[in-house]
């Protein structure tokens, strides 16, 4: 049975399913649908939790196993597992498992996005036809000012929408950094008072807390504008000069090793070949769309010439080098007299 996030507290008030599936790439609102039903569980007398995270060399077998046995401690358990990416070894042990589901257990899978594709497969359709499928959607930007402002309400604070709206693009759709701020204020101003848009430039750092790994998809995807904030947001957090630079070489590279590939393959075969995840593929094929073999030397001997000035040698400041192949990536020809190599 499937169910949306909004519906789950009303079904978990009732009997117990054996298994729940939690799956959506929304991490908090993944994490807050676990959340209450793990609570839904000791609630219905379930004291023993077993807790897995399912990597690629997890033992299946003792899962199967101890849901076959019975426990020393508690007439009936929840079993926690957590798989971050699905394979065939994951399948055939689910597949396994739900031949064997019980009332005297209470399985709890919190999956990756499940695809409508996976959805009809044997394995997900066994499980979900026994239990509970908790599909987590992500939330509109159109959506997202209203989702802050029912969230308010739980904290006991009032949000008008201009002040939803400004902690919304504050937070760039980071939910988790969103959930917080709106506690952050809660401690500040107190419950049942109402939080303009002064409250909020006041109280509000900006959330936008990247990796580099951010920096990274921006640039494949061609955001200028959302690839130099989060440039120099790193720069502004103290990230070293060097780590930005790893990161740079290392996608330049693998639009090389792409570009030289696929003189024989397509660009997916090029990207299998590279290892790299599916879901990854589409920002390399933007990032292929805009660059070829003038570009990509271009950057590569660019890239050199920050490494030295990095290094203490003569060159262009490494902020400056940064902010110039952020513009490159994202399909700006440069001219040498700002870069100051040859053309």
């Amino acid at each position: 049975m499937k169910v949306r996030v909004d519906q789950l507290e009303s079904q978990l008030q009732k009997k117990l399913a054996p298994i729940y599936i939690v799956s959506g790439d929304e991490v908090l609102l993944c994490q807050e649908a676990a959340d209450s039903i793990r609570k839904a569980g000791q609630n219905h007398q379930i004291e023993e939790r077993l807790r897995y995270v399912a990597d690629a060399q997890f033992d299946w077998q003792e899962v199967i196993n101890e849901n076959q046995s019975l426990s020393l401690f508690s007439s009936r358990r929840m079993f926690d597992i957590q798989i971050d990416k699905m394979g065939e070894k994951h399948t055939k042990a689910l597949t396994q498992l739900s031949q064997s589901l019980s009332e005297d257990n209470v399985i709890l899978l919190t999956l990756p996005k499940i695809d409508a594709r996976t959805q009809k497969t044997k394995w997900f359709s066994q499980l979900e036809s026994q239990g509970v499928f908790v599909q987590i959607w992500p939330i509109d930007a159109n959506r997202l000012p209203t989702w802050i402002q029912q969230r308010a309400k739980t904290l006991n604070l009032s949000l008008t929408r201009e002040a939803a709206s400004l902690i919304c693009e504050r937070g760039e759709g980071n939910l988790l950094a969103l959930s917080q701020e709106l506690e952050k204020l809660a401690l500040l101003h107190g419950q049942g008072v109402q939080i303009d848009v002064n409250n909020v430039l006041e109280s509000v750092a900006d959330s936008s807390r990247y990796s580099i790994y951010d920096l990274s998809d921006r640039l494949l995807m061609g955001k200028t504008k959302d690839a130099m904030h989060c440039l120099n947001q790193l720069i502004g957090e103290g990230v070293e000069a060097s780590i930005i630079l790893w990161l740079f070489n290392r996608e330049v590279q693998t639009l090389l090793n792409l570009l030289q590939a696929m003189q024989s393959s397509s660009l997916r075969q090029a990207c299998q070949a590279e290892r790299i995840w599916d879901k990854r593929i589409p920002y390399y094929e933007s990032a292929m769309s805009r660059h070829n073999k003038v570009t990509l030397p271009y950057m590569q001997n660019y890239l050199a010439l920050i490494d030295k000035s990095i290094k203490g040698l003569e060159g262009p400041s490494s902020e400056t080098g940064f902010r110039n192949l952020v513009m490159m990536f994202c399909g700006f020809k440069p001219t040498p007299t700002e870069l100051d190599i040859p053309a």
